[in-house]
């Protein structure tokens, strides 16, 4: 059986606004809370200064700079800087760590390639699911 065909119209100003410690805001978009089954995918907010901290998924991810400049860290040392529409593929297992070290802050756009997506910190080992309320950043 097909499963059923849904269209959302998700309006930027009515997305949540989910706090992820330290400034950060994620805001969801297709999730599956509203029937997403292959894609997990939001608007990530960094403020001045912050990072979000090195780790893992277990699924693709795609970063797409919306606004401001992110250096990204993979591996812990190989560096890429992403301005305004450049973008990032990082497989599943790749630690990274996105960082906005600038005075102005990073909007970015996030798409993971499965609605059962979770982060791994690597500075602790604990596992979380994306956008749970265990899904914080501590502060440096």
């Amino acid at each position: 059986m097909a499963p059923p065909k849904s269209i959302n119209h998700l309006k930027y100003a009515d997305l949540p606004q989910v706090s992820r410690g330290i400034g950060i805001v994620n805001q969801p978009i297709a999730s599956k809370e509203i029937g997403a089954r292959s894609l997990h995918s939001g608007i990530t907010v960094m403020p001045a200064h912050s990072a979000v901290p090195p780790h893992i998924h277990n699924a693709e991810e795609q970063v797409t700079v919306l606004e401001g400049t992110m250096r990204i860290v993979l591996d812990g040392d190989k560096e890429v800087f992403c301005s305004k529409y450049d973008s990032t593929f990082i497989s599943p297992g790749v630690q990274h760590e996105l960082i906005n070290d600038t005075d102005e802050q990073v909007i970015a756009m996030v798409i993971y390639g499965s609605a059962n997506v979770n982060r791994t910190f690597s500075e602790t080992g604990e596992t979380v699911e994306i956008g749970s309320d265990k899904d914080k950043f501590p502060a440096n």
